[in-house]
């Protein structure tokens, strides 16, 4: 008597011999755009070696390729009228994410559209016809991002991770950044240290999903750790310009509010305190000792030349780029926080 034939194998079979999800099994073998070529052959190959019934073939790898292409980055909405698309480190990033992806042969697109809350984001992500996002910025829409995660959107975040943060988000450790410059400028003998910090472009419950409130709060922080005061009059918010950095000076000695130090949550913002304390005759670093953020290119041409915190934006386009193109090919990934370090240029003395 003969062997019976041994049953047909389904798409859990499949997907416990490529390690791959029966999600992402069931899109590959359907063609699905959001789905590698690489990947799709790697099932298609799994399927004909064990007798899998397979329907028509893809038409082409090329089409595959193309549909992968189909990669938006959406910058965050300009904080007024007539800002530049992008700030400096914004920019920068923009060319990590840029180089990653030219390394991997694929094109992006910039949106030209900036969604400023939940109800914006949702209506831009219901018209788009693109398979991947990245999004430079989070505090605006964080509960539209969760519910685009929930739906199966395919899309990753430069910015911090929350608790109830259902997304893949990239970025850097900024508690541990304002920790650091806070604590550089103590061991230099500094005592009354102003924060300068960008308010988020909106004021919503999520307002702490702020990269600027996280490195307030490792500065803070960092005051405690050395028995220093907490002193709210030291914080100032201040729009993301230059201008708004000399004017949060201009504003702070107006005030009569005595400082020797000041750590600002931009290179932009603190390049345009620096001008107005130079301005007001105040000598930088030996009247007041300076600490940027971002170590962008202006850092170093400043004069006095900026002392920063550095993240690295190479580094950072590629996480951004290599976790979204997993996500588009059916894997779990998880949020990385980046380290940070501190650039010591001539702007706080040592």
């Amino acid at each position: 008597m003969s062997d019976p034939t041994p049953p047909a194998p389904r798409l859990v079979d499949l997907a416990r011999l490529t390690g791959l999800s029966v999600a992402t099994i069931s899109r590959s073998l359907s063609d699905h755009p959001g789905i590698s070529a690489a990947t799709k052959l790697v099932v298609r190959q799994a399927a004909e070696a064990h007798g899998y019934p397979l329907r028509d073939r893809p038409a082409s790898t090329a089409r595959t390729a193309k549909d992968r292409n189909r990669i938006c980055v959406v910058m965050p909405a300009a904080l007024s009228p007539g800002n530049p698309l992008a700030n400096p480190f914004e920019l920068s990033l923009l060319g990590g994410i840029g180089a990653a992806l030219r390394d991997r042969h694929l094109d992006f697109s910039v949106a030209w559209q900036a969604p400023h809350d939940d109800k914006s984001l949702l209506k831009f992500m219901a018209k788009s016809k693109y398979h991947g996002f990245i999004f430079l910025g989070q505090s605006q829409y964080h509960p539209a991002l969760n519910k685009l995660a929930e739906s199966g959107r395919r899309f990753v975040v430069w910015g911090i991770e929350a608790d109830d943060q259902r997304y893949c988000s990239i970025g850097s450790d900024n508690f541990q950044g304002g920790f650091r410059a806070t604590s550089h400028l103590i061991r230099l003998g500094r005592r009354r240290i102003v924060f300068l910090g960008q308010s988020p472009p909106v004021a919503t419950a999520h307002t702490a999903l702020s990269q600027s409130m996280v490195r307030l709060a490792g500065c803070q922080a960092a005051l405690r750790a050395a028995g220093l005061p907490v002193d709210p009059a030291m914080v100032h918010a201040a729009p993301g310009t230059s201008e708004g950095g000399a004017d949060a000076v201009d504003n702070l000695l107006e005030r009569t509010i005595a400082f020797d130090a000041i750590v600002a949550v931009s290179d932009v913002i603190a390049i345009g305190a620096v001008r107005a304390l130079q301005q007001r005759g105040r000598a930088v670093p030996r009247d007041v000792a300076v600490i940027g953020y971002d170590d962008s290119d202006i850092a170093s041409y400043a004069q006095p030349r900026l002392t920063t915190v550095r993240q690295d934006t190479l580094k950072a386009g590629n996480l951004l780029v290599s976790k979204l193109l997993r996500l588009m090919d059916g894997h779990a990934v998880t949020s990385e926080r980046l380290l940070t370090e501190i650039v010591i240029r001539d702007s706080c003395g040592a």
